[in-house]
């Protein structure tokens, strides 16, 4: 549900959840409607958590398994770009599991659309610790803050921090410290995804990208999905309506979702 939320940003989420439908590893919407009060989208019930949780859980990850959920975050990082799409909040929390063990890249209220090209920003968005220094020096930023918070996510995945320190590499781990460190570039122009070729980096030399692309290379982890409630919670609308402090969208962003509402069988 997207209640007492800013209007611009329901929107743009909407927008997003649209073109998401294209990737496998973007979050899907399975239903959307309105009402005065209310604009609601249902995303596809992803049961095995988020990837913060998976992460905490797992602890570091060896590096095939850091390649292979990598791998797919790179698809759905360059999937969004390529629509002009800048997500600008990456991090494990708005990661998700799927019980196959794949991943889905979610959240999209604070992207960015039109970003196609050379266009470039410079309102601040995201969480501290994944923001891109131009991003915090209030710089004009582009898709290189995403891979800024992408390769924060891949260090993670290694060593469990966030903040790069070169003594948790070892001589095994070199490919993995090279891309982290070229995505950590503080020079945007310079970044990998920016600059350069990411899968053909040395790091991905084992993959095969048309497997990643079509879900056929086999996760290294099958994760156990939780189990729903027996007795849910009936659906409330009433009580939505009543939290949404009486305040109507405005009739021209009512006509935008007219028409849109759909029920997945």
């Amino acid at each position: 549900m997207l209640a007492n939320c800013n209007e611009a940003d329901v929107l743009v989420e909407h927008r997003v959840l649209q073109l998401a439908s294209g990737s496998p590893f973007l979050v899907h919407a399975d239903f959307a409607f309105q009402t005065k009060m209310l604009v609601l989208l249902g995303l596809e019930y992803m049961s095995c958590g988020d990837f913060d949780q998976f992460l905490n859980m797992k602890g570091r990850l060896d590096i095939p398994s850091a390649r292979f959920y990598a791998a797919e975050l790179v698809c759905g990082i360059q999937y969004l770009h390529s629509k002009g799409i800048i997500h600008r909040d990456l991090k494990p929390e708005n990661i998700l599991v799927a019980e196959t063990g794949h991943i889905k890249i979610t959240d999209f209220g604070l992207a960015l659309e039109n970003m196609l090209g050379d266009r470039t920003a410079t309102e601040y968005a995201g969480t501290e610790g994944y923001v891109a220094p131009e991003m915090l020096a209030k710089e004009e930023y582009g898709v290189g803050v995403d891979w800024y918070s992408f390769g924060v996510i891949l260090n993670e995945m290694i060593t469990s921090k966030c903040k790069y320190d070169p003594t948790q590499f070892d001589i095994t781990h070199s490919s993995a410290e090279d891309i982290i460190k070229e995505l950590l570039q503080r020079d945007p122009a310079k970044r990998l995804g920016v600059h350069g070729n990411i899968r053909g980096h040395n790091f991905f030399q084992h993959i095969d990208w048309v497997s990643v692309e079509a879900l056929e290379m086999p996760p290294p982890h099958i994760p156990v999905p939780s189990i729903p409630q027996r007795c849910p919670k009936p659906f409330n609308l009433g009580k939505m309506e009543a939290a949404a402090k009486k305040r109507r969208l405005p009739l021209k962003h009512q006509a935008i979702f007219r028409g849109l509402s759909f029920v997945t069988q």
